[in-house]
């Protein structure tokens, strides 16, 4: 923040493990709060023997195998997995235990620019009431303009697994 030297942004994200709290300033973006519960993850599973992964993972409904997929935010792991064959266990954070992969999310936080049904029928339609959709312009009639990208091409929906 403007207050703290050498600081060039107005966002701050503080955590504090010593009083268990999270403080968010200067941003509109509500990824902050998942980054931030992940970063808190990486520090705890570890000591609890189990290995957090920034990944999507999902589950093959025969044999039960799990099909892990890395990257950075935005590079396509939601897309990878949402395959109507599988089972998916979630889009971006994980932990693997000697018991198998788990979702710390409980659900998915998408990237939409430019979503259309045809190329991502799984994520399209997951898109329903009572998902929360951000820095996304609507029309009069609350239809989601996918493609305008006047707010920014960060736009995201957040949506349960079920």
């Amino acid at each position: 923040n403007r207050y703290t030297k050498g600081m060039t942004s107005n966002v701050s994200v503080d955590i504090s493990f010593g009083t268990q709290e999270m403080v968010i300033l200067g941003t509109e973006y509500a990824g902050e709060m998942k980054k931030g519960l992940f970063t808190v993850m990486n520090y705890l599973m570890p000591k609890r023997g189990v290995l957090s992964l920034h990944s999507s993972a999902n589950e093959s409904p025969s044999d039960g195998s799990v099909s892990l997929f890395f990257g950075l935010s935005g590079t396509g792991k939601t897309t990878l997995s949402a395959d109507p064959n599988r089972k998916l266990i979630g889009d971006d954070e994980h932990c693997w235990t000697d018991d198998g992969i788990f979702n710390i999310e409980g659900g998915c936080y998408a990237k939409c620019v430019g979503l259309r049904k045809e190329n991502e029928p799984e994520i399209f339609d997951a898109i329903r009431f009572g998902a929360i959709i951000e820095n996304a312009v609507a029309n009069e009639r609350r239809v989601i303009d996918y493609n305008n990208i006047t707010i920014t091409e960060n736009t995201r929906c957040s949506y349960p697994l079920e």
